[in-house]
């Protein structure tokens, strides 16, 4: 993963609390952030960046596009182009709903809530595998995700660590192996009165 790839601006914030918050997007379907993306937000006027995890995408309608989802066939000829001019042209509505794990500021990444939400319209973007390194580099990083039961909070610590792993130590077998042990070890601890949990995070981690 190249550490001077660009920050990719992926939409603008819809609604938001301290917890969580929208993005609303419109940009081609190749570029939709997946499942697990680290995400920043600017807060404080721009002195300090919330960052968050996707853990929702949810693809929205208009009329449009209402009534060409009731009139197009898989069998007309222009099908192919028509799916192709929605997914890379038009851009379905697209929205996106992020959770807040830590905000960074001059002083260092801190790992829980915010001070406050990302301000309505502000401009939202992937974090770069530089980012996504420095703010996975200690394990709590999880913590507000084992505390948060309103998102599907164990599928989203097996992504962020999956996508992290490999920033680690370079790309070796082993490096990848160390930095998913010292996670494991960490969960083992926060998880210690819940070990089926701890159970399906682990064995995830190991498919």
């Amino acid at each position: 993963m190249n550490d001077n790839a660009p920050s990719i601006p992926i939409g603008n914030v819809l609604r938001a609390d301290i917890r969580s918050f929208v993005i609303a997007s419109r940009i081609p379907e190749p570029e939709v952030p997946t499942f697990g993306t680290f995400v920043r937000a600017p807060i404080q006027q721009g002195r300090s960046q919330l960052i968050g995890l996707v853990y929702d995408i949810r693809l929205q309608d208009d009329a449009f596009l209402r009534d060409l989802a009731a009139t197009v066939v898989e069998g007309d000829p222009n099908y192919e182009e028509v799916i192709r001019d929605q997914r890379e042209v038009r851009a379905v509505p697209v929205e996106i709903s992020v959770v807040a794990i830590a905000y960074g500021d001059e002083s260092g990444y801190h790992y829980g809530l915010p001070p406050q939400p990302p301000m309505i319209l502000h401009r939202i973007h992937v974090c770069t595998p530089a980012e996504v390194r420095a703010i996975t580099a200690q394990p709590d990083f999880l913590r507000p995700l084992l505390e948060n039961r309103d998102v599907p909070a164990d599928e989203l610590i097996t992504r962020a660590l999956l996508r992290a792993a490999p920033l680690h130590g370079g790309t070796g077998t082993t490096d990848y192996q160390d930095y998913l042990l010292t996670a494991g070890r960490y969960l083992a601890r926060r998880l210690g009165r819940e070990p089926l949990r701890l159970e399906t995070i682990l064995q995830r981690l190991q498919n």
